[in-house]
């Protein structure tokens, strides 16, 4: 990570993807721990996003990224908040997604990702597109978007021994996650407060 300065407990930062130099999705969270072991960030329903979709407003797919054939469209985050940790220099964060209307724990969620790079704004991410859901209970979990992770492959944005990089650490993750000894467990237990805003996107995240 470059020498940004750590953020402060309650903080807006930016979670951002760029692909050939473009803005791929930006997002504000809420910091709720920023330490050299472990970053901790929440988003809460309704936040507002920028989002990509494929010039005919559907889902853009790993093909869209070649072609450069997308934008970027005003987007809310909704359905469930999210809880995210990241141990810095990892190539995975582990996400609790909780129902917005009665708290209840809807999954674990394991993103497979490059490290981040911290930002004046916050982070700049590059998402690797395979990802594993699990049980509240974490008794069971599956991999999410191999599809998505197999176009990569083939049109070369992922290298087939990335992506065998990218499961073994996938697997690592879960299992311990699974074992109850990670720095990820416990977490769940966390609940956010009340009083806090919803953020919104900080000036400049269109040019970092």
């Amino acid at each position: 990570m470059s020498e940004q300065p750590y953020f402060e407990r309650g903080q807006t930062v930016l979670l951002y993807e760029v692909w050939r130099g473009r803005v791929w999705f930006a997002q504000p969270n809420i910091v709720i721990q920023d330490e050299p072991d472990l970053l901790v960030v929440y988003m809460k329903v309704g936040t507002p996003c920028k989002a990509p979709v494929a010039l005919d407003g559907s889902r853009p797919g790993a093909s869209s990224r070649t072609t450069g054939e997308w934008k970027l469209e005003d987007a809310e985050w909704q359905g469930n908040t999210r809880l995210m940790m990241k141990i810095p220099g990892s190539h995975y964060s582990v996400h609790v997604f909780r129902n917005a209307e009665n708290g209840s724990m809807q999954s674990w969620y394991i993103n497979l990702e490059d490290p981040l790079r911290r930002t004046s704004l916050g982070f700049e991410l590059m998402d690797q597109m395979l990802d594993i859901v699990a049980s509240p209970d974490l008794s069971s979990w599956r991999w999410k978007d191999e599809d998505e992770f197999e176009e990569a492959i083939s049109l070369g944005i992922i290298s087939s021994e990335k992506a065998k990089f990218l499961r073994s650490e996938g697997e690592k993750a879960i299992t311990w996650l699974q074992s109850g000894k990670s720095p990820f467990n416990g977490w769940e237990k966390w609940r956010p407060d009340p009083s806090w805003a919803i953020p919104v996107l900080p000036k400049g995240w269109d040019t970092v």
